[in-house]
């Protein structure tokens, strides 16, 4: 199966998730990712803000700021299409009026810093591949950084297989309501 098949079947299925669904399962991965010793661990970490019924992040960042961690979200520059790390102190500095939630400062954080990241998806495989939204922005920004990289994902977006490419980075690490799959 190609990418983009793939895309329309995962997105049609996020789509059909209830509301009530989607809390659920993105608490169950919440609460599996806080097992994690990698992130347990981390003072600096990059999280996505979720949207279009992605895995709910909201609960993380605030985790990790009641926790005094350093939290950053990425800034999307569409000019050059690429991302940069943007620390936030409180949900009040996203601006959730855009289609993709974006950080209102500039407080760049250097991409060094970072000890993870929490990386969206629409499709995973049990080799933790990852397949985006196909613009490329995290596949860009993940080879330039040496952090952690955890996926986050419903069981229904892990596949035995997906198709990749030698710009396809691989996730550390997936976690999913029931399970939590490490790199071979």
């Amino acid at each position: 199966m190609i990418k983009a098949e793939i895309r329309k079947q995962i997105l049609d299925i996020m789509k059909k998730m209830t509301n009530q669904e989607w809390k659920e399962n993105s608490e169950k991965i919440f609460t599996n990712l806080t097992s994690v010793p990698e992130y347990s661990r981390c003072w600096v970490l990059m999280s996505y803000v979720s949207f279009d019924k992605e895995v709910n992040t909201i609960p993380i960042i605030s985790d990790c700021l009641a926790k005094a961690r350093t939290v950053c979200v990425p800034k999307i520059d569409w000019k050059n299409f690429s991302m940069v790390p943007v620390q936030i102190f409180n949900e009040d500095d996203i601006d959730f009026s855009q289609k993709i939630p974006q950080p209102f400062s500039d407080a760049y954080i250097a991409i060094s810093e970072i000890e993870l990241v929490i990386v969206p998806g629409i499709a995973f495989d049990k080799n933790c591949n990852r397949l985006g939204r196909g613009k490329g922005f995290y596949d860009r920004f993940l080879a330039t950084c040496n952090a952690i990289k955890i996926g986050l994902a419903f069981d229904f977006q892990i596949l035995e297989q997906i198709p990749v490419n030698e710009n396809d980075i691989q996730m550390d690490i997936i976690v999913t309501e029931t399970r939590i799959i490490r790199k071979p």
